[in-house]
């Protein structure tokens, strides 16, 4: 799979990291990030669209990254606000569904080269202690774990899923590992 051969509505779905982590309703970025990457956003609403569909029949991560060997991607889901497990899984299914349509690949595909990453705001969402530590021990590549009923995706939906505060995520070495989309 190579990104060259992926339709994602042209350059109107290339942002900056940091332009697809803005909160509107917050009016803040969850990360400074300047990488330009495909704002998922706007890449479901192209492929909803070219369905006749509106972009209300799913919902989606923020953005999607590529990776140095452009065999893995990260797609990357920011919430500076409060938001229930419910809807962050339905948005992480229907994002695997979406992706999957617009790379015309099966969900096996997506469950062997896609990496989810959850990006929250730890001073509004908060969790458990025991939570906080497994996830620490995840990050820092002993195994993964997942909240908010996202482990559940883990090997379905998505190779690995990833959960970072936002101060976590600035420092993760999935920062340094995103390519910049020329």
């Amino acid at each position: 799979m190579k990104i060259n051969d992926i339709e994602f509505g042209g350059n109107h779905s290339i942002k900056t990291l940091k332009e697809t982590s803005w909160d509107s309703k917050g009016d803040a970025y969850m990360t400074d990030c300047e990488k330009r990457v495909i704002d998922f956003d706007q890449a479901k609403t192209n492929y909803c669209n070219d369905l006749g569909k509106s972009e209300e029949y799913a919902d989606s991560a923020d953005s999607l990254c590529f990776t140095a060997d452009k065999n893995k991607f990260y797609l990357i889901e920011f919430k500076n606000g409060d938001f229930s497990s419910k809807d962050i899984t339905k948005k992480a299914k229907d994002s695997a569904f979406v992706l999957s349509g617009i790379m015309k690949k099966d969900v096996n595909c997506i469950r062997n080269s896609v990496i989810l990453v959850l990006v929250y705001n730890g001073e509004v969402r908060k969790i458990e202690t025991r939570d906080k530590i497994a996830i620490a021990k995840a990050n820092r590549g002993k195994g993964d774990f997942a909240v908010f009923g996202l482990e559940k995706l883990k090997g379905f939906y998505y190779d690995k899923i990833l959960v970072y505060e936002k101060e976590q995520f600035q420092k993760s070495y999935i920062i340094n590992e995103i390519v910049s989309i020329s």
